[in-house]
């Protein structure tokens, strides 16, 4: 990319998910060509800015290998933060209530058919039930978690920031599930469904939809990226037309449809492209973000 026609163009804040986005495929390392796109970027004076539904030290090692130097938005939007401004406020901390967690993981549906859960407490320690690939490479990222039997007893009367429950792809049971958290806990719970992932083969870092379990993501129905990049566009006082956001799937619709410029990856949820203003000619892994980027801002230049 010819970093001039970035210097020479109004600055941007540049929004990126993580998963399925600038990640390539194993869900565990950063596409390079995206990588090195965005440090330009951020050289010529745009702010980059990571907005992901992953949780805060799972998200940090992707903030420092970019070198990024502005806040980071986790959870969904539950959680924001500057990881290089010790002493700076909190921008948002919206957990779910201590209360809250306890009901959801006591009510008899969720019992019945739970596989798995893990929680993420609102000082940011992860306690799970599994620690399979999944778990490994999307939640822990080589962090330390606490493993147990019991993640309610370790939580203990701590409020949390995110809620992973895993149950057996079973259509019926699922959309009982839905339906209850949606007629029980709409007012105070916000969620996000889809397939839990596995190795595409045995001993492989490849993750790939698992057909047979389904995750649910629980969090404040007051978390949203959306709401997140607001308020960090009037931080950096950049207008809403400077705004590019890049997402791939349903918990990004907000964000896309309300920023300047939203654009969903071309291997993003179907559900999600409809709200965008483009899309991506490449996917993740071959770097879709990067050269998305390089065209905009070549046209940008000669406008």
């Amino acid at each position: 990319m010819n970093i001039e026609i970035a210097k020479n163009s109004e600055k941007h804040l540049i929004i990126i998910d993580l998963d399925g986005t600038v990640l390539n495929s194993d869900f565990a390392t950063l596409n390079q060509k995206n990588k090195k796109i965005l440090q330009k970027l951020q050289e010529a004076g745009n702010k980059i800015v990571i907005a992901t539904g992953r949780n805060y030290l799972s998200a940090l090692p992707f903030y420092r290998e970019i070198g990024l130097d502005t806040f980071l938005i986790t959870y969904n939007g539950a959680y924001i933060d500057h990881p290089l401004k010790k002493h700076s406020p909190i921008m948002a901390i919206l957990p779910l209530a201590n209360e809250t967690v306890k009901k959801i993981l006591n009510e008899k549906i969720i019992k019945e058919n739970l596989l798995n859960v893990l929680i993420d407490s609102a000082d940011k320690e992860t306690i799970s039930t599994g620690e399979d690939i999944y778990y490994q490479e999307v939640f822990f990222n080589g962090n330390t978690y606490h493993a147990t039997n019991d993640a309610l007893q370790h939580l203990g009367d701590r409020d949390c920031l995110q809620l992973v429950l895993e149950f057996k792809n079973d259509k019926e049971k699922i959309d009982s599930i839905r339906s209850f958290l949606g007629e029980n806990y709409k007012a105070s719970v916000d969620y996000y469904s889809g397939k839990k992932l596995k190795s595409e083969k045995k001993g492989d870092k490849i993750l790939v939809p698992d057909p047979e379990k389904v995750i649910f993501k629980i969090r404040s129905s007051k978390a949203d990226k959306a709401e997140a990049v607001a308020k960090l566009a009037a931080y950096y006082n950049i207008d809403e037309s400077r705004i590019i956001a890049f997402g791939n799937d349903v918990n990004d619709i907000k964000m896309i449809e309300n920023v300047g410029w939203g654009v969903a990856m071309s291997n993003g949820n179907d559900d999600l492209k409809p709200y965008a203003r483009s899309i991506t000619r490449l996917d993740n892994h071959r770097g879709g973000v990067a050269e998305y980027l390089i065209k905009y801002f070549q046209m940008s230049s000669q406008n």
